[in-house]
């Protein structure tokens, strides 16, 4: 009798525990997988009518499907404007959503919003002119799961570029379509 008396006891005290386990509430939900990522990231697009290579990298937390980080990149080849030699960076806040992420071929939405900076140096190295402007940069990507901790992505974006206030560039000469290359390290 002793027995059976103890192996009720510890199924109620198990069963009690699952019970206090079901009822615990998260913020996002059960079984959200929190990790991160990142890595680096090649664009080719094009700066005043010209071929423009971008090199930067990025990074994010991952809440499932879905991310939020930074990123950063800057123009890596000579581009010149009115004689002068042409800079371009920006970098800020990324965030997007992969679509059926655990398939070793998907879609992932994604938008780039920062700030950077375009100046423009004669031969000498001089910066003649200095502007802030603001970027916003969304994309489209197919990105492969190549293992557990590495995804190669590669896509397309639209750079929206605003605020460039030269006497020979405009905002259009930074904005339009390119192509890019994302490589993912982290754990997915």
């Amino acid at each position: 009798m002793r027995k059976i008396v103890i192996a009720l006891v510890l199924v109620l005290s198990v069963t009690g525990l699952k019970a206090q386990e079901s009822e615990i509430q998260t913020l996002f939900g059960s079984g959200t997988r929190i990790s991160g990522f990142g890595g680096p990231i090649m664009s080719f697009t094009s700066i005043n009518g010209e071929f423009a290579h971008m090199m930067g990298g990025g990074g994010g937390v991952l809440l499932g499907d879905f991310f939020i980080g930074g990123y950063g990149e800057g123009l890596t080849n000579s581009i010149v404007a009115g004689g002068n030699s042409i800079s371009f960076g920006h970098g800020g806040f990324w965030t997007g959503y992969s679509f059926m992420a655990d398939r070793a071929l998907h879609t992932c939405l994604s938008t780039q919003i920062g700030w950077g900076n375009i100046s423009q140096q004669d031969e000498g190295y001089y910066n003649l002119t200095n502007d802030n402007v603001f970027v916003v940069n969304p994309a489209i990507e197919l990105e492969m799961n190549f293992t557990r901790f590495f995804r190669l992505g590669v896509g397309a974006h639209y750079r929206f570029v605003t605020g460039v206030n030269t006497s020979t560039l405009t905002n259009a000469d930074f904005t339009g379509p390119g192509a890019f290359l994302s490589f993912k390290f982290g754990w997915f």
